[in-house]
């Protein structure tokens, strides 16, 4: 009977960390401000010399009670070189990193990326621009032991299931690669825009390993080559996720401006679709005062309530997802606090002193 308590303990270890290494994965409601997240193309496309986004994400607290599942991500880019290949390109670099931390077992998920853009313009003005861009990523997961609460606990600990250490934390660390694709245009002089992008992260598969079992704990003397334990080493892989976004901007009046946007994520057998609206109303001219409000909806899932306010180059956002699947009953809900910064840096006009002839 503890041999079978044991091996229930392990499959319901092993399914539950293999759901979770397969479907787990970022995701923000208010994507537009940690654009890095969503696609490396998006890397240096902005108008000024460097860009700092930051975001964090806090959802389902009711469910996790003093271990919430939460997201907080930053990065920095910088616009390091025009005129590389042509007279209209530019390549831009940055970092980013990314924690996310689920539930009762403190599972979490870190990644620190270095990410590269190469932006084209189709013509002199910039009005179109065809962009691509790579990310490549060290990443590490795990969990704590200590909080199981399985059967395997009446007859000693899960610490033989897992390399774990001291603390009882397991961890594991993997490399991950994303390339994406990116098409701007500019419509009109009033700044009208659409802008299509599209991710494939997770390009190798890479695989964790968070079990370790040995092949039999209790080796019968009589038997110099016992059978192999097919949960040795155990691994799960991130699957491929195709990301593609579109967004677009319309100035309808001489101070509101409307920018429709959507989201598709497609994971393994899982995905999501999303769409948004948001306005923009300017409310002060002379110190670029901007007030963002809108709605989205997240399918099957959650609607979205966004609002931001802009002052000259700094952007502050916020949303909140109003739960609308089975979760809803569990109190679910998710909230999200953002900020931006675009930051410019020229030099300083070099002007010969010139004596005017005071008959002119």
């Amino acid at each position: 009977m503890p041999q079978l308590f044991k091996k229930c303990a392990l499959v319901m270890v092993i399914l539950s960390l293999y759901s979770i290494g397969r479907t787990q994965d970022i995701h923000f409601t208010n994507f537009k401000m940690a654009p890095v997240s969503v696609n490396p193309a998006f890397t240096g496309s902005f108008k000024g010399t460097y860009r700092v986004s930051a975001i964090y994400r806090d959802q389902w607290r009711s469910i996790g009670n003093s271990n919430p599942y939460t997201t907080p991500f930053a990065s920095v880019e910088v616009n390091i070189k025009g005129g590389l290949l042509t007279e209209n390109d530019w390549l831009a670099g940055g970092l980013s990193f990314v924690s996310d931390r689920s539930g009762s077992l403190s599972f979490k998920q870190q990644m620190t990326g270095l990410n590269l853009g190469y932006h084209y313009g189709l013509d002199k003005d910039y009005n179109n621009v065809l962009s691509v861009g790579l990310t490549y990523g060290s990443g590490a997961q795990g969990f704590n032991t200590n909080d199981i609460r399985l059967p395997l606990s009446l007859i000693g600990g899960p610490a033989e299931l897992f390399p774990a250490d001291d603390q009882g934390n397991v961890n594991t660390s993997f490399s991950d690669y994303s390339l994406g694709f990116s098409y701007k245009s500019i419509l009109n002089k009033q700044g009208d825009l659409f802008r299509i992008g599209l991710t494939a992260a997770h390009i190798t598969s890479p695989n964790i390993s968070l079990v370790t079992v040995q092949s039999n704990p209790n080796p019968d003397p009589g038997n110099p080559n016992p059978p192999t334990n097919p949960n040795n080493n155990r691994r799960v892989g991130f699957g491929k996720r195709l990301t593609m976004t579109g967004e677009a901007s319309f100035l309808t009046t001489e101070k509101l401006r409307i920018n429709p946007a959507f989201i598709y994520q497609a994971k393994s057998s899982s995905s999501e679709f999303a769409i948004q609206g948001i306005a923009d109303y300017l409310m002060d001219v002379d110190n670029g005062t901007i007030l963002s409000a809108g709605l989205g909806y997240r399918l099957g899932d959650a609607f979205e309530l966004i609002a931001g306010i802009q002052l000259g180059d700094i952007k502050v956002g916020i949303s909140y997802d109003v739960t609308t699947s089975t979760l809803s009953d569990a109190g679910g809900g998710a909230f999200e606090l953002s900020v931006g910064y675009i930051g410019r840096i020229y030099k300083e006009p070099n002007v010969k002193s010139v004596i005017f002839c005071p008959q002119l």
